[in-house]
């Protein structure tokens, strides 16, 4: 196993090491601010990085690059211990926040966007994936790091790099195959979160949603997003856990509407600024309402405040 360690503060030195691993076009924020680590470890079949970044840079694969190097016998596998790694094939972007890994193919055109970060990545064989996963081409996908595999996986790698010094070429090998099989057993779980977290994966999106109601549109996409999944992902997790986004967006309004209306701090607020509050129209809020709870908004709000007005210390009766 060989192993180089470097230190640059001259981008124009980045360049010259990260071509040497994979050729790119870089763009640097703040180049006269520039700082790098970067350790690589590698045999035959792997290599190993590490990597802290102080600012942020954009890495774009061109086809002019994958015809001189095409990087199409390898899978990437980065693992950000800080920082949100993103990368765009086209339209498609996938976001890999701390606690996730990223698996992708570098055999086209793609933008890197990676932030003042630290990070691990793993250059592992093709063959080692796509046989034991059976991975559709292209392989794009987010894991997560957050199980008990994903914490093991993250443990082995940073070992891996601490003993840098201290391993043959064979034991660095032996310890790269049985990360390459935790890979694959975390992807063979189709990149969804375990059955026994279906509903924990529903209460954070249930959360999420409540918490920014009203502020504007929300959707799918923009909600997986920001919570580090893709939105097959999220939609996946949803139908498996019983509902989907929408059924869930709907049914997390509709409670925090009522909310409001049984809020005696809201009672000086009409049923249209409620419906407001909660990004809803007022027609489509009575209507929805009624269904849902099998009476009006104002039959509910004078119904509660009812009940409360007849309770020790309760509110004074219905507005």
């Amino acid at each position: 196993m060989r192993y180089h360690s470097w230190t640059t503060v001259r981008t124009d030195e980045w360049r010259e090491l990260s071509d040497g691993i994979l050729p790119m076009d870089h763009r640097f924020r703040s180049p006269g601010n520039w700082r790098a680590d970067l350790t690589v470890q590698e045999s035959s079949a792997y290599v190993l990085l590490h990597w802290t970044q102080r600012t942020d840079r954009i890495a774009v694969r061109t086809p002019s690059h994958i015809r001189a190097v095409p990087g199409d016998e390898h899978y990437w596998i980065v693992v950000p211990q800080q920082g949100v790694y993103t990368v765009r094939h086209g339209e498609h972007e996938t976001r890999t926040p701390p606690g996730y890994a990223s698996v992708m193919g570098m055999d086209e055109h793609c933008r890197l966007t990676i932030p003042a970060s630290r990070a691990y990545a793993i250059q592992v064989p093709r063959t080692e994936i796509d046989r034991n996963v059976g991975a559709p081409r292209p392989l794009r996908v987010v894991l997560s790091m957050n199980t008990g595999l994903g914490r093991v996986l993250e443990g082995l790698m940073s070992s891996l790099h601490a003993e840098r010094d201290n391993l043959s070429d064979q034991e660095f090998h032996a310890v790269c195959d049985r990360m390459a099989e935790l890979f694959c057993l975390i992807a063979l779980r189709d990149t969804r979160p375990p059955e026994d977290h279906l509903a924990e994966v529903a209460q954070v999106v249930r959360r999420y949603v409540r918490q920014r109601l009203g502020s504007g549109k929300l959707p799918l996409t923009a909600v997986s997003r920001a919570l580090g999944w893709s939105p097959r992902q999220l939609r996946n997790a949803l139908r498996s856990a019983g509902t989907t986004y929408r059924d869930l967006r709907h049914e997390e309004t509709l409670r925090a509407a009522r909310d409001l209306l049984q809020n005696p701090d809201c009672a000086e607020l009409g049923v249209g600024e409620i419906a407001a509050r909660a990004g809803l129209t007022p027609t489509w809020f009575s209507s929805a309402f009624r269904s849902r709870y099998g009476e009006s908004p104002r039959e509910f709000r004078r119904r509660r405040f009812d009940e409360m007005a007849r309770e020790p210390g309760g509110p004074p009766g219905s507005p």
